[in-house]
């Protein structure tokens, strides 16, 4: 049965391993699926490329506002104090918790930088055909790492942190909480967006 298969288009089915021949779809709308568990293979859009890099400059541009302006600010007992990522990072080296400051370190402030700038390595680089002898291990290094941030995780614990001291403080959101949330919403659509098939594709075309 796999000899009568094109050898050169079977893909494994990154759930059950299943080896499946793929057609390429290139009509949006429509969508390839593993016959044995379902999994969603390939979905064409129809956005382009071109809306993978808005999105990533988008989170690019968030980014750094993110992570350096006042997240929230909080008045108690008539002082007000203005909360920033980099100032909770600090406050957790400082009182000794260095475990916790470089596992905050690595997971909000390294890993979502790294995975959008390898992405945009990638990307730019398949778009306008520029060989590079980096991309396949970018593109798994993208891969690799992208299960790893938190930022929604970050946001969930902003919410708790929000309703626990609603009644003992005063709270007003930041500049930085609502680039955060632009952060956010960049990630996640880009990462709906991402066709991972066609980035393999054009990343075997140029090698």
């Amino acid at each position: 049965m796999l000899s009568e298969l094109d050898t050169d288009n079977l893909s494994a089915c990154p759930e059950c391993d299943l080896l499946i021949e793929l057609n390429p779809i290139r009509e949006a709308g429509y969508i390839s699926q593993c016959p044995q568990c379902f999994h969603v293979l390939e979905h064409p859009t129809t956005f382009s490329i071109r809306k993978d890099v808005l999105c990533l400059l988008t989170g690019l541009l968030m980014y750094f506002p993110a992570m350096l302006l006042p997240i929230m600010n909080f008045t108690m007992i008539g002082h007000t104090e203005a909360m920033s990522l980099l100032v909770c990072l600090e406050t957790l080296f400082v009182t000794g918790n260095v475990g916790i400051g470089l596992l905050v370190f690595i997971s909000i402030f390294c890993i979502p930088l790294l995975k959008m700038t390898l992405l945009l390595f990638v990307i730019s680089r398949v778009y306008y055909k520029i060989p590079s002898r980096y991309l396949a291990c970018s593109f798994k290094s993208y891969n690799l790492i992208n299960t790893w941030g938190m930022l929604d995780i970050l946001l969930l614990s902003f919410i708790v942190a929000a309703i626990k001291l609603r009644d003992d403080a005063e709270l007003a959101a930041g500049i930085g909480l609502y680039a955060f949330l632009v952060l956010l919403l960049a990630s996640v659509l880009q990462a709906q967006l991402l066709n991972k098939n066609l980035i393999w594709r054009l990343i075997e075309q140029q090698q």
